[in-house]
């Protein structure tokens, strides 16, 4: 019997299209990282439950407005579309980080 490297995909895994993936959410996966990396995380972490949570970006966001907010209301209202936020929470992210928080 031939041993696989820890990187070789198992013989059977070539049988995975996207045509029949079994699940809607492994479908709705690999529209977004594709059909390897999703049957990468098939193979590798199966029985696995994954969540990821709707403000799980926040704090990357924050730091986003931190970095790039200029001062001007230009640049405020690009930062608020770029990243899908209401102006008044860029406004708390801003005055929270003048004011040390």
């Amino acid at each position: 019997m031939a041993s696989k490297s820890k990187n070789e995909e198992p013989v059977w895994a070539k049988y995975i299209t996207e045509d029949n993936l079994p699940t809607d959410d492994l479908r709705f996966l690999c529209e977004i990282i594709g059909l390897e990396a999703t049957k990468q995380l098939m193979i590798k972490a199966p029985g696995q439950k994954f969540s990821i949570h709707a403000h799980c970006n926040q704090k990357y966001k924050k730091q986003y407005i931190i970095d790039n907010f200029d001062g001007t209301k230009s640049t405020f209202n690009k930062i608020v579309i770029q990243c899908g936020v209401t102006a008044r929470y860029a406004y708390k992210v801003i005055k929270e980080y003048v004011e040390g928080k």
